[in-house]
């Protein structure tokens, strides 16, 4: 099926979209210049070309989020890349709702695997639809800011984090109502 990309902006910078006419395929988080973006899909989608018929919604409701107008998605998302297990994981992960945080325990928990710390963290580790599966709202059972491979790291999950109006203090989060580990 053949691939293309798009690449936009939002109030933190440069997003792509990779895609097909089944849905999104991949989402690259702001952190980098747009030709290095660009550079990047091109790398890991060869062969991908420019255009945006498939993410017209994805793009919309993604600049919706970025200026704090969307707080659900709805465009359609090709999973075909994941596995039977991360599907499990970012099934329950896009249940957690705007503004609410969760742990890496209470995941595994909700998929069955309370033993699985360590597959449910690889799982967040390779979501490749971040922000529309919100493995930024997933967060050490200490409240602490762990793992987030996009460019910016930690700080842009902390950004994110801001966006859905959950302080953010020295890596920290702070437990209450908005949480369950």
């Amino acid at each position: 099926m053949k691939k293309s990309y798009v690449i936009f902006q939002v109030k933190p910078g440069w997003m792509g979209l990779v895609g097909s006419a089944k849905g999104v395929q991949r989402i690259y988080l702001p952190g980098l210049a747009k030709e290095k973006l660009r550079r990047g899909i091109l790398k890991e989608f060869p062969g991908a070309e420019e255009g945006e018929f498939f993410a017209k919604k994805a793009q919309k409701e993604l600049r919706e989020y970025f200026s704090g107008r969307r707080i659900r998605f709805e465009a359609p998302l090709d999973l075909d890349g994941a596995t039977p297990f991360q599907r499990k994981v970012y099934r329950e992960m896009s249940r957690i709702p705007f503004g609410e945080l969760r742990s890496y325990r209470w995941l595994a928990r909700r998929i069955g695997k309370p033993k699985a710390l360590r597959a449910v963290g690889g799982a967040n580790a390779r979501n490749r639809w971040p922000v529309i599966i919100p493995c930024h709202r997933i967060v050490g059972s200490d409240g602490r800011l762990t793992g987030f491979s996009a460019p910016g790291g930690l700080s842009l999950k902390a950004a994110l984090l801001k966006l859905e109006g959950i302080p953010v203090q020295k890596g920290r989060v702070q437990i209450g109502e908005i949480w369950q580990r």
